[in-house]
């Protein structure tokens, strides 16, 4: 026992990653199409055939899909080169590089 209490081993359940586990860290501004406007926050879309890719109009978007819209785990068909069959995934700003906007 230590002065914190009785000791014990975490479980699963203690919310601890199991080893080898990668968790993405996702920021709480990226939840919605509001978040990313309210920070300025540029968004990529990057085709992962042609690996072309064309920035976002956020404004333009959130007045189709609303503001609450998220766009994490999202992906459309490319539309960036003319006959392209790929699929364009979405990034974002953040940390100094754009990162995905989708899990692991």
């Amino acid at each position: 026992m230590s002065a914190f209490g009785p000791e014990r081993k975490p479980s699963r359940s203690d919310g601890a990653a199991e080893v080898g586990k990668r968790t993405p860290l996702r920021p709480g501004f990226t939840h919605s199409l509001a978040g990313l406007i309210d920070r300025q926050v540029p968004v990529r879309a990057m085709c992962d055939t042609c690996a072309r890719f064309r920035d976002i109009d956020l404004d333009a978007l959130a007045q189709v899909k609303g503001m609450d819209y998220d766009l994490w785990n999202k992906r459309t068909r490319c539309r960036i080169e003319p006959g392209c069959k790929g699929w364009n995934r979405f990034y974002f700003s953040g940390r100094g590089r754009f990162e995905p906007m989708r899990d692991a």
